[in-house]
């Protein structure tokens, strides 16, 4: 009877070794499940070939001669429209700013997804008035978080430094934050 322990014991098969196809195919699967910028995919093949060449004890030269196969391969992709950075920064600049992220935040998350700064303002500029974007986004934040307004009466007085700085850790300027906890909460349904 073999037991569950046994497959914990037994010696990794390596990683296949790297050709062009295989980093094709790799890059297809990839693209095709997750789409993404185009600096992930990057970072999903060149994770592939360092696995592969620790397991197949590759020069360092093989190596950074497939990372131009990579290079070319994300080339080919963004020229077919398989990739695109600045369609990928604007879904991601809407999907976050409705879930209450700050527009500073959003521009941070999306530089750390490897878009570049004229994408990441152009996805900025497409969510409309700036003060607007902002101002939806914080009560969203209030909303999901049950801060400020949405808070219970009783503690919403002792409790307003406290949401005030849950806000502006989110990203959002002190007056804004201020703001959005001082609403009156028969105020909401104008928002």
């Amino acid at each position: 009877m073999a037991y569950a322990d046994d497959d914990l014991h037994k010696p990794k098969r390596p990683p296949p070794p790297t050709t062009r196809a295989r980093l094709r195919q790799l890059a297809e699967d990839y693209v095709s499940r997750f789409g993404g910028p185009s600096s992930n995919l990057r970072r999903v093949l060149k994770r592939h070939i360092d696995k592969a060449a620790r397991a197949h004890a590759e020069e360092r030269d093989v190596t950074q001669g497939w990372q131009r196969e990579v290079d070319a391969i994300v080339e080919e992709f963004l020229r077919a429209g398989a990739l695109d950075d600045a369609r990928y920064a604007q879904n991601a600049a809407l999907s976050l700013a409705q879930r209450g992220v700050a527009p500073r935040a959003v521009a941070f998350r999306l530089r750390q997804k490897g878009i570049q700064d004229g994408d990441v303002r152009q996805a900025l500029a497409d969510l409309g008035d700036p003060r607007q974007v902002e101002w939806q986004a914080a009560l969203q934040l209030a909303r999901r978080r049950r801060l400020g307004p949405y808070r219970p009466e009783a503690e919403r007085k002792e409790r307003r430094h406290k949401d005030a700085a849950a806000l502006a850790r989110a990203g959002f300027p002190p007056a804004v934050a201020f703001r959005i906890v001082d609403l009156d909460p028969d105020a909401l349904e104008l928002f």
